[in-house]
């Protein structure tokens, strides 16, 4: 177990905690609750309730009009990655332009949006130009919500869930992505991580 966090945390950048968030209220007997015994957050995908962007070309000048609802995008795949990431952090530079391209090659089951920890909606827009990522609102509500809730801690941090139940699968997206990029979205078909122990033991190219 050590051995996996040490591979996934081998370049990460910790989460600068934001200001002036307030997240959106969870009913202590939700299973949103993150201090449920067991939450299998099935109500998760519906925190997404503003506007997201599909993924497109963009301009810098662009800003807050953002026209496709994310229930539409979301009903289109069979599996939500929540992308956590910003473009000061060095790793998500390194690490984003491959999972815009895992992105595009696996666009008929995975739809990836991106949970922007930038200080700026600029700095946001400009980093997701020309990547294959749908995108929240910048710093909405459900920006706090969904990092307490999945206990985000380093960027970057790629969280799987299964849209049909809302289950997460995995906390190792990047993992996956990174260390079996060619078969992962079929083992979570089979009900499986999407990695195993061994290849989470190979280095990251």
């Amino acid at each position: 177990l050590g051995q996996m966090s040490t591979n996934e945390d081998l370049e990460s950048c910790p989460v600068v905690p934001t200001p002036n968030s307030n997240p959106l209220e969870i009913d202590e007997s939700s299973e949103l609750n993150p201090s449920s015994s067991k939450p299998e957050l099935r109500g998760i995908l519906n925190l997404l309730s503003g506007d997201i962007s599909a993924p497109s070309s963009l301009s810098e000048t662009t800003v807050t009009h953002y026209s496709m609802p994310s229930r539409e995008y979301v009903a289109t795949k069979a599996y939500i990655g929540l992308y956590f990431s910003a473009a000061w952090c060095p790793p998500c530079r390194a690490f984003s332009p491959k999972l815009s391209k895992w992105a595009k090659e696996h666009e008929d089951d995975v739809g990836v949006i991106f949970v922007s920890h930038d200080t700026s909606e600029k700095e946001m827009l400009g980093f997701v130009q020309n990547k294959n990522f749908a995108f929240m609102p910048f710093r909405d509500r459900t920006f706090t919500t969904l990092n307490q809730i999945l206990s985000v801690s380093m960027l970057p941090t790629l969280v799987i869930v299964n849209r049909s139940n809302g289950k997460v699968i995995t906390h190792w997206g990047r993992t996956c992505v990174e260390k079996n990029p060619d078969h992962c979205v079929e083992e979570w078909k089979n009900g499986r991580a999407g990695v195993s122990w061994l290849q989470t033991l190979c280095t990251i190219s």
